[in-house]
């Protein structure tokens, strides 16, 4: 057994409009998970310590999620379950669309094998930390990092990811509202079935938009970022983005959508016209929503590593 494990995993951005469950973008946001192994008989401490305002509201006994899937990893080894304690750091904004949960999912399923010495290959890390999360795209982006498009293989179960580069001539700026929404009130708000010419779109859509990121096709990509699957029917729910999108329409941002399931906004927009795009959504703040913030993230190459920089996720 190893006395401590450290994980780094980035936040994530899902779906890009029309990539509903399917397309993943790591960000520069990062989630720090700290697992040690006390000796038996060792003084009692604190079972869960967090640091920083981001995961300030989380709790710190039992019943925090990070806690609760280690005990599920570790199911066979209570004596173990009973000796860890974890520290939680974060800058990834909670319950905002960004992955945070996914994040502290992989992260702890990485650490819980590791610990044993037994570590997982990214194929089954990314299928534990899926059944959790219902949806591979968070997951998946987090485990490798850059742009992921994933899929469910036949009837086996098994998740195929396929990563992309994003372009560097690209930015990718968040709109964080003051106020969470929970992936489930999310999705409890969508059909069950939608019209044809709906599902059409969104295939021709998801279809450009991947293939824009490999031509670094601007034209195309704006095209592409419409999605008529979830968005629409979440729009009640997140109504900074009917706003930003009305008033981008005007401005040569390359597209708007929701950041997964919300609440935060995603604008995609070229890099020599960032500035001006930053400063109009600044403005919108100031004007609109003064407690939301206006976030200017890099894409995390990169998906889970050990804190020593030892990379835990493998290419897909």
């Amino acid at each position: 057994m190893r006395s401590r494990v450290t994980v780094r995993i980035p936040g994530s951005t899902s779906n890009l409009g029309p990539g509903f469950d399917a397309l993943g973008l790591a960000l520069d946001l990062h989630t720090t998970l700290t697992f040690d192994l006390l000796a038996q008989g060792a003084p009692d401490s604190a079972l869960i310590t967090l640091h920083g305002d981001t995961v300030r509201a989380l709790p710190a006994d039992a019943s925090n999620l990070v806690y609760k899937i280690l005990g599920d990893q570790w199911q066979d080894s209570p004596e173990l379950l009973s000796r860890v304690r974890i520290t939680i750091e974060s800058d990834i904004p909670l319950s905002r669309g960004l992955g945070s949960s996914a994040a502290a999912t992989l992260g702890t399923i990485w650490a819980a094998w590791a610990l044993k010495e037994m570590p997982l290959n990214g194929d089954e890390l990314l299928r534990r930390a899926t059944a959790y999360e219902g949806h591979p795209d968070n997951v998946a982006a987090s485990l490798f990092g850059g742009l992921v498009v994933c899929a469910r293989a036949g009837g086996n179960g098994k998740i195929v990811v396929k990563k992309l580069s994003w372009p560097e001539e690209w930015s990718t700026l968040v709109v964080v509202p003051p106020y969470p929404l929970s992936t489930h009130a999310a999705r409890s708000v969508l059909p069950k079935t939608v019209p044809l010419a709906d599902a059409v779109a969104n295939i021709q859509n998801v279809s450009l938009l991947v293939s824009a990121v490999a031509t670094k096709d601007e034209s195309a990509l704006r095209t592409a970022l419409h999605d008529r699957l979830h968005e629409p029917y979440r729009l009640h729910l997140v109504p900074e983005l009917s706003s930003l999108r009305a008033q981008l329409r005007q401005l040569p941002a390359l597209g708007c959508v929701l950041s997964g399931a919300g609440s935060s906004v995603l604008v995609v927009t070229a890099n020599r016209h960032k500035e001006q795009i930053l400063e109009f959504l600044e403005a919108w703040r100031v004007r609109t929503a003064p407690e939301a913030r206006v976030l200017d993230l890099r894409i995390a190459k990169t998906g889970i590593e050990e804190f020593n920089g030892t990379l835990a996720g493998q290419k897909g």
